[in-house]
């Protein structure tokens, strides 16, 4: 393998089902922090997804995949065909924006800096950060970033959940959506450097980079989310999971100060 195959330094690999209300604003704030390239498989979408997919046909490669249960097979695909045009994926969901706080500025940068400064480095553990409702019932008007901008404080348990953005090549595949199995050497680090195993850290570490995570969004679009079902496992949400991850206890509008430039 030679580095000067690779075409993206940073791309993306999503499955998504029914989130076109919301898909262009998320392709646009990628876009704008210098993601090359997003692979999107489309797990059986019956609104508009694939009609704003291939209005970014240049930045966005689209799939249809079918059945259920099939996230892990979406990353593992992306892996197997696209690992070695990708320096680095990141695996994750169309409610997640990975953000450097304050300002996003040289995100690219930090998150390069994990691999480099180790070769073992195959994968970077990056925690969430669960945002509310913002007190919203229906759906609001407008984009996720500007309404939803309330959350949980940093040390909710939740946060301590991870998404990963991997070397490809140096993992053997996914089979958890939040990490990735690696090959024999190489593993995962946190954002503090330590090395990470699972889906969890013991401490959620989010000064550097964090992924706003915006699970619930109202409580009529949480409703909606549970009548599609999982992407990772046949079981359907709880009514309850809604106030679990309902937190609204910090003002943050970290990404509608930032969503200017998309």
């Amino acid at each position: 393998f030679s580095s000067k195959n690779i075409g993206y330094k940073l791309a993306i690999v999503s499955i998504v089902k029914n989130e076109g209300k919301y898909l262009e604003e998320w392709i646009e704030y990628y876009n704008s922090i210098g993601v090359d390239h997003i692979y999107i498989y489309d797990n059986e979408s019956i609104d508009n997804t694939e009609e704003i997919c291939n209005k970014y046909s240049d930045k966005v490669s689209y799939f249809k995949i079918n059945g259920k249960v099939r996230q892990c097979d979406a990353y593992n695909d992306a892996l197997n065909r696209y690992g070695n045009s990708c320096e680095y994926m990141a695996m994750i969901d169309s409610d997640e924006f990975i953000f450097a706080p304050p300002t996003n500025e040289n995100i690219l940068g930090k998150i390069t800096s994990h691999f480099q400064s180790n070769k073992k480095v195959g994968g970077l553990a990056i925690n969430w950060e669960m945002f509310g409702s913002s007190g919203y019932t229906k759906k609001p008007d407008g984009r996720v970033t500007d309404n939803f901008i309330y959350r949980a404080t940093d040390n909710f348990e939740k946060n301590k959940h991870i998404k990963t953005i991997c070397n490809p090549r140096k993992v053997a595949g996914f089979v958890n959506p939040h990490y990735a199995v690696y090959m024999p050497g190489y593993y995962a680090v946190d954002a503090e450097d330590n090395v990470s195993k699972g889906a969890f850290t013991e401490v959620v570490h989010n000064k550097e980079l964090r992924i706003n995570h915006y699970f619930t969004k109202s409580k009529e679009e949480f409703l909606a989310k549970r009548a599609r079902g999982m992407a990772d496992n046949l079981d359907i949400r709880k009514i309850s999971d809604f106030d679990e991850h309902d937190r609204n206890e910090v003002f943050d509008d970290s990404l509608k100060k930032y969503n200017n430039n998309f």
